[in-house]
C-alpha cells in the first residue's frame, strides 16, 4: 500500500484563492503544511514557482515531488484523490459545471475584492453587486434546486465534491461583504449552513485565518 505523500500549500497567508483548497482538505482530514508567505517575500519567491504565481501545492514521496501550480488543478487533483469529485460521471459532470460556474463569478469577485486596494472602490463594488452577482446568484440557485429536486443537498449530489467547497468560499466572502446577499435565496442559505455544520469544516472554521474583509464583516 503507497504512503500519501507529504503535502504543503504555499499561498500568501490570507484565504484567497487557497480557501477552497483548505476547505475540502479539512473535510477530507488530510495533514498538511499550510505555508503563508509574507506579501515582502513575495516577489523573490515568485522566481522560484512553476507559472510565476500561487498558491502551489507541493507533494512530497519517495517516489520525488509533485509541484501542482493553478488553484482549479490543486483543488480538482485533491478531489480526486480523496474521491471528492463525484461517485458517478453524472456527478462528476454536474460538479464541473458548477465548478466553472463559480470561477466565473470568482473571475469578477477578485476584480473587485482584491485589486486594487481590496474594495476601496465603493463604485465597483456596489456594481458588482447589483449587475454582477445576482446574475451568478441565479444560476448557481437553479443548479443547487435541480440537484434537491433529485433529493440531494449538494451542488452535484448527496455528498460534497469540489465544487461545493469552492461554492461555498465564494458565497461565504460575497456575504461578509454583503452580509443581505442572500436574503430570499433559502436553498443557498440552506446550503450554506449545511456546509458550515460538517463536522470537519466545522473544526476548521472555528480556527481559520480571519476574514480578508474584516472591516466589512
Amino acid at each position: 500500500m503507497s504512503q500519501d505523500p507529504e503535502r504543503e500549500l504555499v499561498y500568501f497567508d490570507i484565504r484567497g484563492r487557497a480557501e477552497s483548497i483548505r476547505l475540502l482538505l479539512a473535510y477530507a482530514r488530510a495533514p498538511y503544511v499550510d505555508r503563508g508567505i509574507p506579501r515582502a517575500d513575495w516577489p523573490s519567491l515568485k522566481k522560484t514557482v512553476p507559472l510565476g504565481q500561487v498558491p502551489v501545492l507541493l507533494e512530497r514521496s519517495s517516489g520525488g515531488e509533485r509541484v501542482i501550480p493553478q488553484s482549479q488543478a490543486i483543488l480538482r487533483h485533491l478531489a480526486r484523490v480523496f474521491g471528492l469529485d463525484g461517485t458517478s460521471e453524472d456527478e462528476r459532470v454536474r460538479a464541473d459545471i458548477v465548478a466553472e460556474t463559480v470561477v466565473e463569478l470568482r473571475a469578477a469577485w477578485n476584480r473587485v475584492a482584491y485589486n486594487p486596494g481590496w474594495l476601496n472602490d465603493q463604485a465597483a463594488t456596489d456594481a458588482h453587486f447589483r449587475d454582477v452577482f445576482p446574475r451568478f446568484r441565479a444560476l448557481l440557485e437553479g443548479l443547487l434546486e435541480q440537484s434537491e429536486e433529485r433529493g440531494a443537498l449538494y451542488f452535484a449530489g448527496p455528498t460534497p465534491t469540489h465544487a461545493d467547497f469552492l461554492a461555498f468560499d465564494t458565497l461565504e466572502s460575497h456575504r461578509e461583504v454583503v452580509p443581505s446577499c442572500l436574503d430570499g435565496h433559502g436553498s443557498l442559505q440552506r446550503f450554506l449552513d449545511d456546509v458550515r455544520a460538517l463536522p470537519p469544516i466545522a473544526d476548521y472554521l472555528a480556527r481559520r485565518r480571519p476574514s480578508d474583509f474584516p472591516q466589512r464583516s
